[in-house]
């Protein structure tokens, strides 16, 4: 996998933080960043996926709880 160095401002106080983390738990600060920015990244994936099927089952019917059970029952299963 090629690698790109990515200059960024960061504050003071994270980045001591943010060493302090890594040097207790034998981590890698590259690694820690990268895997942070993955994670990041992928749940602003899945937030934007569940906002999509939100706005797809917008128009679709529904029916009430009232009718559901209803339903339920039709069918022997009880509520």
């Amino acid at each position: 996998m090629n690698k790109i160095l990515l200059g960024t401002r960061i504050p003071e106080d994270v980045v001591k933080d943010l060493r302090k983390y890594c040097k207790t738990k034998g981590i890698v600060i590259n690694h820690f960043v990268t895997e942070a920015i993955k994670e990041k990244l992928d749940r602003i994936k899945e937030d934007e996926e569940d906002i999509l099927t939100v706005e797809v089952r917008e128009g679709e019917n529904t029916i009430s709880e009232d009718e559901w059970n209803d339903s339920l029952k039709s069918r022997g299963i009880s509520v």
